[in-house]
């Protein structure tokens, strides 16, 4: 079994670790006013450090549970940003797509480009329309939903 060298130790740290490995391996305890020096037994093994036993712990205070119940009104909405923005959106996308069905006359005084956009502007407008009355009838449907629950709310202290 190879034991590492612990008097060719070349800092003063190194010297330390070997004196205190020295006088630990010799079951006496190490002060700091013993010279720094290489163990006599080359060989000797060097037991690792045992840490002392924490000293325990106080012992943490029984959590304070306090529970309180109150009914209340459960709603369903409507979430009325995502309803409006879909509904601009396929308008839009309805009202270009429409418009490509069309001919276009030679003699016209508008390009495809611009009778597209025109479009897309009137069927995102009809679009947010259509979608403001689906919100109102979807909301109005939403409310008769209503129901009541027990909320539980609990403090921990």
């Amino acid at each position: 079994m190879n034991q590492p060298d612990l008097s060719s130790a070349s800092t003063p740290l190194g010297s330390a670790s070997a004196a205190a490995g020295a006088g630990a391996a010799a079951g006496r305890p190490v002060s700091s006013s013993e010279p720094l020096h290489a163990p006599a037994d080359v060989n000797a093994v060097r037991e690792p450090a045992v840490p002392e036993p924490a000293a325990a712990a106080p012992a943490a205070p029984e959590p304070i549970v306090r529970e309180s119940k109150q009914e209340v009104i459960l709603e369903r909405s409507v979430r009325v940003n995502r309803v409006l923005i879909a509904g601009v959106v396929i308008g839009a996308v309805v009202a270009m797509l429409a418009c490509l069905f069309f001919p276009i006359a030679e003699d016209a005084e508008y390009t495809m480009g611009q009778i597209v956009g025109f479009m897309a502007l009137i069927g995102a407008a009809l679009g947010a329309g259509v979608a403001g009355l689906l919100v109102i009838v979807l909301g109005a449907v939403a409310r008769r939903k209503r129901g009541t629950g027990i909320a539980v709310q609990s403090d921990v202290r």
